[in-house]
């Protein structure tokens, strides 16, 4: 199945997926799978390569530039990165806002308050470079829910989720949230109900399979290939 090209599944199922991204949508990516295996699907959900997008990466190991680097197409997509150090991070003197050696707009958030302020002001610097949008233009990608809540506790890492999902859904954006744990994990039940939809992904042999839930339509799509154009 490809969020930005054609889809396999039935008309209501079609149809539906259309409006998720029609509207802006909040896909729970949910799996206790390799990282490897959510960052294929990371680059499934941020955007076709043939197609224009803005993508925020938010990130919670500082890796963020090597997968956007890995799987960015500078000629299409305009993206950009937030790293937010955790507790067992090293302590380092570093800029809010630093150069990143592919060229991307790279920010560095030490606290709740800094990773708010660091989404704010990226998302107003996409506003002003790309209106008006067109519908899923604006891609985000949270790379770890596990690693916000072992951070900054579930209360403020549900607070964070909600802002960052409903400013990009004011922009007709597609927000995705990684959190490596199985489908009936208590996690995933914590985050479903901010989630338009869930995308269970499961282990196979050459590539990881997507099952995805619509939650308001009730509708389950079949497994199919994590396939990247």
């Amino acid at each position: 199945m490809i969020f930005d090209g054609s889809v396999q599944g039935s008309a209501a199922l079609i149809d539906a997926l259309d409006r998720l991204k029609q509207q802006g949508s909040v896909l729970l990516v949910v799996g206790e799978l390799s990282r490897g295996s959510h960052q294929l699907a990371c680059q499934h959900l941020m955007g076709d390569q043939s197609m224009h997008r803005h993508r925020l990466f938010i990130s919670s190991d500082g890796t963020s530039s090597v997968q956007q680097s890995a799987i960015s197409d500078s000629s299409h997509h305009r993206d950009y990165i937030i790293d937010y150090l955790t507790d067992t991070d090293e302590e380092v003197e570093c800029p809010l806002s630093s150069p990143d050696p592919t060229g991307v707009p790279h920010t560095t958030a030490t606290s709740p308050s800094t990773l708010l302020g660091g989404i704010v002001s990226t998302l107003q610097e996409i506003e002003r470079a790309a209106q008006p949008f067109t519908a899923g233009e604006v891609r985000v990608c949270v790379d770890s829910l596990e690693t916000l809540i072992e951070t900054y506790g579930r209360r403020t890492a549900l607070r964070l989720v909600r802002y960052v999902t409903e400013a990009a859904q004011r922009r007709t954006g597609i927000v995705h949230l990684h959190l490596p744990v199985n489908r009936d994990d208590p996690l995933t039940r914590l985050f479903e109900p901010l989630a338009d939809a869930v995308i269970e992904l499961r282990a196979a042999d050459a590539h990881p399979q997507q099952r995805w839930h619509l939650m308001n339509e009730g509708i389950q799509s079949d497994w199919t290939s994590v396939a990247v154009k």
